[in-house]
């Protein structure tokens, strides 16, 4: 029997009679799951750790690996055929320019502005066109960088009554998504999310309303996801792989892989669902940066200062206790975030974790916008708007969940009063701040070293390191207000 690699839009297939072939790839394709060690299958020795990204015994293995795949196969000079059985779904253009979208030119911008003129940018006409070219692949670039243009360009060359699924985590970027489309003229566009249920040719929903639609997901030719990292859990692989008439995958996110690409097996999924990241030659290195961004007058510039925060001392607590004590419901913490909110001009945002943290701030500053999960998508959407355009001084305060991904808002100043230690929140998080405005030169970001408790203390540090690696001038001063 010859080597036969069998390749379907889902999963592949490595068919080989060759044992050490099969094992050097399951051996190179499996990873241990973050946080085995808590798992209590494997404290009771029934599971060893590893998720297995090639079957040794079936040669199965999730088609956007097939890079890693062919690799290793290129290694051992081992020879196979090729078995496509992909039916490959059809675009309408072969290649964009920057002035493609022009023809469908709305009246008004994301923020109800004028336009009058529009280009892509480089790297966006770069993505679009990796993606007509290599059909799947994951969009890597920064929060505020455009991404949802190259989602409107990617589905406006793919031909005509192509069953495509938009998918998303949460109901306020599905329906920014939804508006988003809609203005810029892309046809049959359906929404399912919450109490809207109105699937068409291109639906765009989220994740937890996907069941309304669960038998046409075979026959689903397109798919995007937009906020990848949020989109990893087991629901949403559930989803993918039921999508096996989907050749064209894309999936979208400032921070595809968390924790830095540390957590293998989330990455590996990632790749697996969706491919390799596209890499564009107006970028250096092939991945556009937010520094990068920033030196091209994209994205504002930013001034990120951490204060220190000795009061309660609580070295003993747990990490549960001390965000309580420590963030969450210390008087001292709220009065310094009070004060450093009123001294601030323009438009403010407070990022918080706990519900009775956002309560406290909201009594403590009168006037004050507060929207939290329960709110519905009005409410959200008339504090959203607030911070892209309201005029004079304003304070809104959100859970961080809200406004950790996705959403477009033009705040001056951000307060992150919610903590936080993983890379992939910190950058999103900063990155609602970073989009320009008519009356935004840059962006002022205000953040805490706790040093009441180790663990506050850790995660302070990892805050500080991810800002500066990601190229913002950091400072650490006492409080002065």
């Amino acid at each position: 029997m010859s080597n036969i690699l069998r390749i379907n839009n889902d999963y592949s297939f490595f068919l080989t009679a060759d044992e050490h072939l099969r094992r050097e790839l399951f051996q190179r394709l499996r990873f241990r799951d973050k946080n085995y060690f808590h798992n209590r299958a494997y404290k009771m020795k029934k599971w060893d750790g590893f998720i297995n990204f090639f079957a040794n015994d079936t040669g199965k293995f999730l088609t956007g690996l097939l890079p890693e795949v062919t690799a290793v196969l290129k290694h051992f000079n081992a020879e196979y055929t090729i078995d496509d059985q992909r039916q490959k779904t059809p675009f309408s253009i072969d290649t964009i320019n920057e002035t493609f979208l022009n023809q469908w030119l709305p009246e008004t911008n994301s923020v109800g502005d004028k336009i009058s003129d529009f280009k892509l940018y480089d790297y966006q006409v770069e993505m679009i066109n990796q993606v007509i070219k290599h059909r799947r692949g994951v969009i890597y670039a920064p929060t505020s960088a455009g991404k949802s243009l190259v989602m409107v360009g990617i589905l406006k060359t793919i031909a005509p009554n192509m069953p495509t699924l938009v998918l998303q985590n949460r109901a306020s970027l599905a329906q920014q998504n939804y508006e988003e489309f809609v203005k810029w003229g892309l046809p049959n566009v359906g929404c399912l999310w919450g109490g809207s249920v109105k699937p068409n040719m291109i639906t765009v929903a989220t994740v937890q309303s996907i069941a309304k639609m669960e038998k046409v997901l075979p026959k689903i030719r397109v798919l995007i996801v937009d906020e990848i990292h949020d989109m990893m859990s087991t629901l949403p692989k559930a989803v993918y792989r039921r999508l096996k008439a989907a050749d064209i995958r894309v999936a979208v996110s400032a921070t595809p892989f968390k924790f830095g690409g540390k957590d293998s097996v989330q990455k590996f999924y990632v790749r697996g669902f969706f491919g390799p990241i596209l890499k564009i030659k107006s970028a250096e290195g092939g991945v556009l940066t937010t520094s990068e961004l920033q030196d091209r007058g994209i994205l504002a510039q930013s001034k990120c200062t951490f204060y220190p925060i000795r009061e309660p001392q609580i070295p003993h607590d747990i990490y549960i206790d001390a965000v309580t004590r420590g963030i969450a419901e210390s008087f001292y913490f709220h009065d310094v975030v009070t004060r450093l909110a009123r001294q601030q001009k323009g438009r403010t945002l407070i990022l918080v974790d706990r519900i009775a943290h956002g309560d406290a701030l909201h009594n403590l500053l009168p006037g004050s916008l507060w929207v939290q999960g329960k709110d519905n998508a009005e409410t959200r959407k008339g504090v959203i708007k607030e911070l892209q355009k309201a005029k004079g001084d304003l304070i809104a305060i959100a859970t961080q969940q809200i406004f950790n991904t996705g959403i477009n808002v033009h705040p001056n100043n951000l307060i992150n009063a919610a903590g936080g230690q993983a890379d992939h929140m910190i950058i999103q998080r900063m990155g609602r701040g970073l989009r320009t405005a008519s009356d935004k030169e840059r962006l002022n970001y205000y953040d805490f070293v706790f040093e009441i408790n180790d663990y506050l203390l850790e995660h302070s540090n990892k805050r500080l390191a991810i800002l500066k690696k990601e190229g913002h001038e950091v400072t650490i001063k006492e409080i002065d207000f």
